[in-house]
C-alpha cells in the first residue's frame, strides 16, 4: 500500500511539473506532426534484442517501456486522448539484422522515434545512419563509442565507465591491494572497462593488477583462467562477462580454491548470476539500479512494475523505463510530436535533467549519467553495501 501510493504521489509530481507548451494537444492525427503539435498517436519503435546471448537486456528494457507508456497513457500526461504507442522489434544480436530493422522504421514517415538497440556494435552501426536520416534515437546499454555522435544520437543508459569508479573505490575502501581481470573482448564495453579503464581506476586507487585475461563471447570454460587466478591469489577478481558466462566462471573459480571477493558488472543484477548457487554469494557489482535503492522514484517503480509483471525489475527495465519518460517529457517540453520537435525537447530536457526511477539523472550532452550504487547478492536479494 505504501508503494502504491508512493508511485501516484510521484506520477503526479511528474504531471504537475513537467512543461507545458501552448500547441500541447492535439496538433495532428499523425504521428509524424509537423505543424508544431501533439499528435493523438504517437507513434515509436524499438529495435531490440528479444533472442540471443543478451537477449535479456532487450526484453527488460521492453518491459520498464511498456510500464511506462501505460502510466504516460493512462495519466493524459501529454494531453487528453493522446497515445503513446510503441511497436517492438527484435535485433535478435545481429548487427545486420538490427540495421535493417532500423532502416525500415526510418522510412516509416509515420515513425517519430526509436528506442534502441541496446548492443554497442549494433548501436555503433546504426548511428551514423541515424544522423544521416534525422530520426531521434534513444540507446540504452549500448556502453561503447561511436553510438551518441551528434544531435539524433541520445542514450538513456550511464556508460559503466561513468560510474564503475564505485566499484574500484569499494574494493579500495575493503583493503583490497591486488586484483585480476577476466573480461570479455568481445563487447567493445567490456574490452574497454578491461584494457583501459579498470587498469586506470586501479592506478588512482593504489590497486595493482597481478593479471588480466581476455576472452571471446563464444567462450564457455574458463578452467584455464580460473585455475591460473586462484593461484595467483590476488585480493579480488574483477569479471566483466555476460551474464551467461558469469555464472560458469564463478563456478569454476570457486572450484579452483578461489574464495575472496569478485566485483562484476550490473550485467549480473537481479538474479542473472542465480544459477551459479552459492558460487555467487557475496558477489558485488555497480549498477545504475537495484530494487535495493530507497529513494521514492525507485520505490514506486519497483512497486507499479512488480504489480504488473509480478517479479521484480531489473537495471535493463528501469533504463526503458526512464529513457520512455524521457521521450514523454521531451515531446511535452517541445510541444512538438514530430520528429524535430522530438529532437529538440530531448536536449531541452538532456539540459535540465530529471529524477526517475535510476535517480538524480543528469547528461554530458546527449548522454545519460546517474550516481550508481554499489550491491551485493545473497544469492536470493541484492542489497546496498556500505
Amino acid at each position: 500500500m505504501r508503494g502504491t501510493r508512493i508511485r501516484r504521489t510521484v506520477l503526479a509530481s511528474l504531471a504537475a511539473t513537467a512543461l507545458l507548451s501552448t500547441a500541447a494537444c492535439g496538433g495532428s492525427s499523425s504521428g509524424s506532426g509537423g505543424d508544431g503539435g501533439i499528435a493523438d498517436e504517437i507513434k515509436v519503435v524499438a529495435v531490440r534484442d528479444h533472442t540471443g546471448p543478451v537477449a535479456y537486456a532487450g526484453l527488460g528494457g521492453a518491459k520498464g517501456t511498456e510500464l511506462a507508456v501505460e502510466e504516460i497513457n493512462s495519466s493524459g500526461f501529454l494531453g487528453d486522448g493522446v497515445k503513446l504507442v510503441v511497436d517492438e522489434v527484435d535485433s535478435a544480436g545481429e548487427i545486420e539484422r538490427a540495421s535493417s530493422e532500423m532502416t525500415k522504421a526510418m522510412s516509416d514517415r509515420d515513425v517519430v522515434a526509436i528506442l534502441g538497440p541496446t548492443q554497442g556494435a549494433q548501436a555503433a552501426s546504426v548511428a551514423p545512419l541515424v544522423e544521416r536520416q534525422k530520426v531521434p534515437t534513444i540507446f540504452t546499454q549500448s556502453g561503447s563509442e561511436g553510438v551518441v555522435i551528434g544531435d539524433w544520437t541520445f542514450r538513456a543508459t550511464a556508460p559503466m565507465q561513468a560510474y564503475y569508479d564505485i566499484a574500484m573505490k569499494k574494493l579500495a575502501d575493503d583493503g583490497v591491494k591486488t586484483v585480476s581481470v577476466l573480461y570479455n573482448a568481445t563487447f567493445a564495453t567490456f574490452a574497454e572497462l578491461g584494457e583501459d579503464v579498470v587498469p586506470e581506476l586501479a592506478e588512482e586507487n593504489g590497486i595493482e593488477i597481478v593479471s588480466s585475461d581476455s576472452v571471446q563471447s563464444t567462450t564457455q570454460d574458463f578452467t584455464g583462467q580460473t585455475q591460473s587466478i586462484a593461484k595467483s591469489d590476488p585480493d579480488a577478481v574483477v569479471m566483466l562477462l555476460i551474464a551467461p558466462q558469469s555464472v560458469t566462471a564463478l563456478g569454476q573459480l570457486r572450484q579452483a580454491g578461489y574464495d575472496k571477493q569478485v566485483m562484476a558488472t550490473s550485467v549480473q543484477a537481479a538474479g542473472n548470476v542465480s544459477a551459479a548457487g552459492a558460487a555467487a554469494h557475496g558477489l558485488m557489482y555497480p549498477v545504475d539500479y537495484s530494487t535495493a535503492m530507497d529513494h521514492p522514484e525507485a520505490q514506486a517503480f519497483a512497486t507499479a512494475f512488480q504489480e504488473k509483471f509480478g517479479e521484480e525489475p531489473d537495471p535493463y527495465a528501469a533504463e526503458g523505463y526512464d529513457g520512455t519518460w524521457w521521450l514523454a517529457r521531451a515531446i511535452k517540453a517541445s510541444g512538438d510530436s514530430s520528429r524535430e520537435g522530438i529532437q529538440e525537447g530531448l536536449t531541452q530536457v538532456a539540459e535540465e535533467g530529471f529524477t526517475g526511477a535510476m535517480g538524480d539523472i543528469t547528461f554530458e550532452g546527449n548522454d545519460m549519467r546517474v550516481p550508481g550504487v554499489v550491491v551485493q547478492w545473497d544469492g536470493t536479494t541484492e542489497s546496498l553495501t556500505d
